[in-house]
């Protein structure tokens, strides 16, 4: 999904593909559950006025719908019932929106999540000339929705008005009850998810069913609490398909019912109603203040996010985060570098108040690392930030400033740019100067997807140094040991994220609210994205984790862990936002374990497509 590209629909081309909808339809048996029945729904004023709605439901399949005590429309329509919960969906005819109604019988309690198309003609930024950096939280809360082809959603509480009975005092609410759970489902239209509800305002999943199994996909969503075990959970396709999904989930019977409407990978309508059973595989450890149920927004979600503007929602949209550059644009950059740059280092979402210092271990030294796959470098260490380096074949050394930190006992990582290399290049080295052993990564700008993104390739193998005799056998590579766990890194006093590693070659980060003790929203997750990654295995308890975050900034972070100091460190790479140039970073932070799962049965071959 990170490389499927949908088509960019104009407004005349999804109002041709909206108006041949059909009837929803379902995947196992239509719920009669509504047939003779009529509902007079009341909407609350706030955040956003709500209509009022008036239902009578003729069969299974046809309802009659008044808006606001105007005329009655036939509509087609399709419900599932869960428990004392009918979730029933609907489209209004010659029209491009609709209604997902959630009504709780119990407590005469109900849900609707209006849904609608744009009317007018999206405009995309156009990054060829100008982007919104990630920085710029305000102009991005303000971009105005421009992808036609995206279902747009607002929620609205309220409840059923019976005659001679007052209205319940108590609405479906926002909760961060759900934080960092995960639960894999399967659907009974044959779809296997594995979602992470990850902060009030996203939520990731990934699709196990699909050939891109292994990518951890983000998507704005919301989470609404029913009761002690019921939740709702909205989550639209932003960056993807644009489609919008509702769910209505039980954790006693790890049941759930749901409705995805949108235009599919074929630029066709569809409107689906499914049912699903899961797995609870447990709960990453949230940081919110022990007394914040979420009953409002973060900090951080708020000061972002208008919520009494219709269709106001939290958006990630790197789309438009970022200049778009050509191979043309990144050979221009390679002749304004910033490597480990102090000035730059200020400005970085990642800048860090909790860097090692830098090693002088290697000063003096002179070794070659030698790949397996026979890529060597050679390396002369003349002072703590200068080493000469050539890779084999080459007859002339070069000279690099360097930065290296001791990660564990005799263990060093290292990173330089590789000045004047076209296209633009840097490596990464971990040397093992106990066993031996060494890890080389080395990246290019530029990929074949992207000229924004760094390529990285891994080598490993081993040190040639006089007097160092590497392990025969052993080597760093490739691990799955971290899959299924998730940290903490707190970079400074205003940076914090969560790592979930929730795929062996994908993951996602929370950014962690700082917001003034006992402040709403304090240490809530918000903001949510994910990244393709490879892990490492250097030595026991010892780690890289290497993403790459494409279709966006591409930046490259080769991030190392000790589990036993709690120390992350390590380098950024890439190019600015703004393509202006190249950059390399040190970057450091305090590590705290927040929990872990059990994925083994979820990505093994053996089990990939059956439902532990």
């Amino acid at each position: 999904m990170y490389r499927l590209n949908y088509n960019e629909l104009k407004l005349q081309q999804v109002k041709d593909i909206v108006s041949k909808k059909e009837a929803p339809v379902v995947a196992s048996e239509f719920c009669g559950y509504l047939v003779g029945k009529s509902l007079k729904i009341v909407l609350d004023k706030t955040p956003v006025a709500g209509p009022q709605l008036e239902y009578e439901f003729q069969s299974d399949a046809k309802l009659t719908l008044k808006e606001n005590s105007g005329p009655a429309i036939a509509c087609d329509y399709a419900a599932q019932t869960l428990k004392d919960v009918t979730l029933f969906s609907h489209m209004i005819p010659d029209t491009m929106r609709g209604y997902n109604v959630i009504v709780n019988w119990k407590t005469s309690v109900v849900t609707v999540f209006e849904m609608w198309f744009l009317d007018y003609e999206g405009e995309k930024i156009d990054t060829t000339k100008t982007f919104i950096p990630l920085s710029d939280s305000a102009a991005l809360g303000k971009v105005k929705p421009y992808v036609n082809r995206e279902v747009q959603r607002q929620y609205y509480f309220g409840y059923i008005d019976e005659p001679g009975k007052s209205p319940p005092e108590g609405r479906d609410h926002i909760s961060l009850r759900l934080e960092n759970s995960m639960i894999k489902w399967k659907e009974d239209r044959g779809k296997k998810r594995l979602t992470t509800y990850t902060s009030l305002t996203y939520s990731t999943i990934i699709e196990l069913d699909t050939p891109d199994g292994g990518d951890v996909l983000t998507f704005s969503s919301d989470v609404l609490r029913i009761d002690e075990s019921m939740y709702i959970h909205c989550f639209g396709e932003i960056e993807y398909s644009g489609r919008l999904t509702v769910e209505v989930l039980d954790l006693y019977s790890l049941r759930k019912v749901g409705v995805t409407v949108g235009i599919d990978e074929d630029d066709k309508f569809e409107h689906a109603l499914y049912k699903g059973h899961g797995k609870f595989l447990g709960r990453f450890t949230t940081f919110q203040d022990f007394n914040d149920r979420g009953a409002t927004y973060s900090e951080l979600a708020a000061r972002q996010v208008d919520y009494s503007v219709k269709g106001a929602r939290a958006s990630f949209r790197p789309s438009i985060m970022t200049i778009a550059v050509t191979e043309e644009h990144v050979a221009k950059a390679a002749q304004n570098t910033m490597i480990f740059d102090k000035e730059r280092a200020k400005e970085r979402v990642m800048s860090s108040a909790h860097l090692p210092p830098d090693s002088d271990y290697c000063v003096g030294k002179e070794l070659a690392f030698r790949g397996d796959d026979s890529f060597a470098v050679e390396l002369r260490f003349k002072a703590i930030d200068e080493l000469e380096y050539r890779i084999a074949g080459d007859s002339a050394w070069n000279a690099e400033t360097y930065c290296a930190f001791e990660l564990d006992e005799d263990l060093i990582i290292l990173s330089f740019y590789r000045s004047g290399s076209n296209p633009p290049a840097s490596l990464f080295f971990a040397l093992d100067f106990q066993n031996g052993l060494a890890t080389c990564i080395s990246t290019k700008m530029g990929s074949k997807n992207d000229w924004h993104d760094p390529e990285p390739a891994y080598h490993f193998g081993v040190m040639d140094m006089k007097g160092l005799t590497p392990v025969r056998i052993f080597r760093q590579g490739f691990t799955d040991e971290l899959l299924g766990r998730a940290f903490t890194q707190t970079y400074s006093d205003a940076m914090s994220s969560i790592h979930i590693y929730s795929a062996p070659h994908s993951y996602s980060w929370t950014i962690i609210t700082n917001g003034a003790v006992g402040s709403a929203g304090n240490r809530s997750g918000y903001a949510v994205w994910s990244s393709p990654c490879e892990y490492i295995k250097l030595r026991d308890d010892v780690y890289i984790m290497n993403w790459v975050e494409q279709k966006w900034s591409g930046h490259m972070d080769t991030l190392c862990r000790n589990l036993r100091t709690g120390r992350d460190c390590g380098f950024g790479y890439g190019m600015s936002n703004d393509g202006a140039a190249i950059y390399m970073d040190r970057t450091g932070s305090i590590s705290r374990e927040a929990g872990r799962v059990d994925l083994g049965g979820v990505f093994s071959l053996r089990n990939y497509d059956v439902m532990s």
